[in-house]
């Protein structure tokens, strides 16, 4: 119930997301981290973005020469992502999935797995958590890394820095005003944003829904070992209210 309710979510906006990660620095600060890592391994490898979104990041690693696969639970974000990749002229197998059906999904053995945008706060629960991992970990090669972003959500709870926010965004010429705010109930708890999206002049907001679910770093540590990774190294974005980390 729960993934087909992040499912419908993320279809309802999928024409609209590009919107929201317009100039997102989270996005450069996660290229400059892959990168770095992406050093250690041969460009013939090949590398899966499992929360992949509209496709930007597994664009940018197909440009580079790597072989690349890109799944998504929400089949109107791979739709968009598909007709990106198209237009791109990069070729890039996408299929749709939750971490949890990754060796249902694909037979295919990855160099290094993604898992971008603070995708893992969509967990609905620790089991999901513990399943997730271990399903990656199965399509993952050995030697292979599992890289991921998430909310620094230590720094969160403890400085209360989840305020509402407000922008404007252009979109084919026009000015669209975006607001989020969040319903922040606690650790490990299922929690809810929202964002309102509206032509820039116009009186209604259309507003969307998500659920979260926050996991410290400590949690995700010891999950993953427990899913079979022998080490996990974590890396603070500049802000600190994200980190990077990378599980082998």
């Amino acid at each position: 119930m729960e993934k087909r309710r992040v499912q419908k979510q993320y279809n309802e906006i999928a024409d609209l997301y590009d919107l929201l990660s317009e100039g997102d620095d989270g996005s450069i600060y996660f290229r400059l981290y892959v990168e770095r890592v992406l050093k250690t391994f041969p460009k013939e490898s090949v590398v899966l973005d499992s929360s992949c979104g509209t496709g930007d990041h597994a664009i940018w690693l197909a440009r580079q020469g790597y072989r690349v696969f890109a799944s998504d639970i929400s089949d109107g974000m791979i739709a968009v992502a598909s007709e990106k990749a198209k237009n791109e002229k990069a070729g890039i197998s996408f299929f749709r999935s939750s971490w949890e059906e990754l060796p249902e999904k694909t037979d295919v053995q990855f160099d290094m797995i993604l898992c971008p945008g603070n995708s893992l706060s969509h967990m609905h629960d620790m089991d999901m958590l513990m399943r997730s991992f271990r399903a990656v970990r199965k399509v993952l090669k050995p030697g292979g890394k599992y890289l991921f972003d998430l909310r620094n959500w230590e720094k969160t709870f403890e400085e209360n820095s989840l305020p509402p926010q407000e922008f404007q965004v252009k979109r084919d010429g026009s000015l669209v005003d975006v607001k989020y705010s969040w319903d922040l109930k606690g650790w490990n708890t299922q929690c809810k944003m929202f964002v309102d999206i509206r032509e820039a002049g116009e009186k209604e907001y259309r507003q969307f829904v998500f659920d979260f679910f926050p996991i410290g770093f400590f949690q995700l540590h010891d999950a993953l070992i427990e899913a079979g990774f022998e080490s996990v190294e974590k890396e603070d974005f500049p802000d600190d209210d994200y980190y990077f980390a990378v599980a082998k």
